[in-house]
């Protein structure tokens, strides 16, 4: 049960960091073109968010195999696999 637990907690770190690093993307690009709506872009592009799942989930796959996934590193890792993605640009 503790296994789970961990998981769960690393699982909502990697949750927090994608959801900041979009939040983040977001709001700058409404600053710049206040048309701009994160749902049409979702649906225009939807291998994108495909490919941050797929960089979150490897990342912390490396993490816990090395024995560094964190609370605190699932939560950078998320925010890296969102920009590494490209996700939230225009």
């Amino acid at each position: 049960m503790e296994i789970i637990t961990a998981y769960w907690v690393t699982a909502v770190g990697l949750l927090i960091g994608v959801a900041a690093h979009i939040v983040k993307k977001v709001i700058e690009q409404r600053e710049t073109d206040l048309t701009f709506s994160f749902k049409r872009y979702l649906m225009e592009n939807p291998y994108k968010t495909f490919m941050v799942m797929f960089y979150a989930i490897g990342g912390a796959a490396g993490l816990a195999l090395d024995g560094s996934l964190t609370f605190y590193t699932a939560i950078v890792t998320g925010a890296a696999a969102n920009s590494f993605s490209g996700k939230g640009q225009g």
